[in-house]
């Protein structure tokens, strides 16, 4: 949430009416060149409770391996942060904020603002105050161990104070355009800069998003898991960050719709399946998101979120004591809440499109941990892989489709389908599909019970008892299990498989077949 506030502070002071210019500077190889010594020092006076851990962690030189792949040497590194250290970010936050601090006081706050993020350093306003801010950084910075960048350094300037930006900065060393440049992940400038920019990174998803559509029709699991796992979430902060610029992901759209879910589905889509699929898992979906549809929630929603944090960035307060925490939670919520609305309606405008058989795979489909198998990693040492055939016939049992290439008839006689195939008494699947479960379940039970057994038989009733339920010699239960609800205590399990489309359950409300 902290880089989404910075950059729409960014953004904010840039379209500002009196904002001259936008100075984003880059620093040399900042991580690794900050002042230890003073940064302890600082860390001690500013934060006490981390100071011991970081005393802990950076008393000593971290030990550097050199080699030249025949001879190794060792040597200390005595600045820095160490790479990989899990305080990094606050060992260096800490360690240049009176840097931070000094800079507010060298330039008229109302004219200059400054907005940092780790080693990102940024400027906004006037360019007078601007250079002012720039020329002390470099002054007082490099004693800090932070030491900026001119060549990577670049100055955004409205169009008319580009030749004015040009005569002050002269001889600086840094790059002047009026055009735009990233910021922390999203982009400052004029439109159309921020409109190629965004092309240009829909082009490269695109281009992604065919690449592991070809990867799709041979192992569909694995590019589905790669798609919702990671490359679904690479636009997810340019959508929070950037405003309009939805019909911008119209191709990388086109290209989920028409390439994507074809490959991983076997066969070319209807707008109502899209709309389906769109859903989370746990609504019946697949979780492949619209990225036309969500781009401007996602930016509402940011927007909404960080409205108090982004108050004290533009009001440049030097710590987190005006942050409504509260406040910042109960927006939260009310996003989830909009979001989670929007998503029923959805399901709704779905169902009322779609037959009364889909519509009951889809109810089916929202029960809880009914798309587990959606959800997780194909990992194959868990037995989690399946081929090409058995997720889309998986996808298939899902949303109640016609399995291709199975007998006309079964071997009852009667016509065959998936609901015949999981009523018919015939071949032991009814037993298999039991016992599996069954197994399963009391496999999980020796876990963290004692005397699990699976068919345990019943204790005799007397003829004369007349109690409910199966009374016969030898009725057996399903598993029976010892210290489950108390010491010693015998606990006894009834496994019950049925299948909802069956011709006495489908017309049946899904819960009360539960019953």
């Amino acid at each position: 949430m902290n880089s989404k506030s910075l950059g729409s502070s960014g953004r904010e002071q840039w379209e500002l009416p009196d904002t001259q210019g936008v100075l984003l500077v880059d620093a040399d190889n900042a991580f690794n060149t900050i002042n230890r010594q003073l940064a302890v020092h600082n860390i001690r006076e500013l934060c006490p409770p981390l100071h011991q851990f970081i005393v802990n962690t950076y008393q000593k030189p971290s030990t550097l391996v050199v080699s030249d792949g025949q001879k190794t040497e060792c040597m200390g590194s005595y600045e820095g942060c160490t790479q990989g250290d899990v305080a990094a970010m606050a060992f260096y936050a800490l360690g240049i904020r009176p840097l931070i601090s000094e800079l507010s006081s060298a330039v008229d706050s109302s004219a200059c603002k400054q907005i940092w993020y780790a080693d990102d350093s940024t400027a906004t306003g006037q360019l007078a105050e601007i250079k002012r801010w720039w020329d002390y950084l470099c002054e007082r910075g490099p004693m800090y161990g932070y030491n900026p960048k001119p060549s990577k350094t670049v100055l955004i300037v409205k169009e008319e104070c580009v030749q004015t930006a040009r005569q002050m900065f002269k001889g600086c060393g840094i790059t002047i355009t009026s055009e735009g440049e990233r910021h922390l992940g999203a982009v400052l400038g004029t439109e159309a800069f921020r409109k190629t920019y965004v092309m240009d990174k829909v082009a490269k998803w695109v281009k992604d998003v065919e690449e592991l559509s070809e990867i799709g029709k041979d192992d569909p699991q694995a590019a589905f898991s790669a798609f919702t796992k990671a490359l679904s979430h690479r636009w997810t902060f340019i959508q929070r960050t950037i405003p309009e610029i939805a019909e911008l992901f119209d191709p990388l759209e086109d290209a989920i719709k028409n390439k994507f879910l074809p490959a991983i589905i076997g066969r070319h889509i209807s707008d109502v399946e899209r709309e389906l699929f769109s859903l989370p898992v746990r609504l019946g979906g697949l979780g492949v998101s619209n990225p036309v549809e969500g781009a401007a929630f996602e930016f509402q929603a940011s927007e909404k979120i960080t409205e108090n944090l982004k108050k004290l960035i533009m009001n440049q307060q030097p710590s987190l004591d005006g942050y409504q925490h509260e406040e910042a939670a109960e927006r939260t919520r009310d996003c989830m809440k909009d979001k989670e609305v929007k998503l029923l309606r959805k399901v709704a405008d779905v169902k009322s499109g779609s037959s009364d058989r889909l519509k009951r795979s889809i109810t089916l489909a929202q029960e809880k941990r009914a798309g587990a198998w959606l959800t997780v990693l194909p990992i194959g040492s868990l037995g989690w892989v399946l081929n090409k055939e058995e997720f889309r016939d998986a996808l298939r049992l899902r949303y109640g489709w016609q399995i291709p290439n199975i007998p006309a008839l079964c071997v009852c006689g009667k016509k065959n389908s998936v609901d015949h195939t999981l009523v018919c008494k015939h071949g032991g699947y009814l037993i298999f599909r039991h016992n599996k479960v069954r197994d399963t379940n009391a496999a999980f039970l020796r876990e963290v019970c004692h005397d699990v057994k699976t068919e345990p038989e019943l204790i005799p009733i007397n003829s004369c008892q007349q109690l409910p339920g199966n009374t016969e010699k030898r009725a057996r239960l399903d598993i029976s299990a010892r210290g489950l609800w108390g010491p010693f205590q015998k606990t006894m399990f009834d496994v019950r498989i049925f299948h909802p489309n069956a011709d006495s359950y489908k017309d049946r409300d899904i819960k009360s077949v539960y019953t």
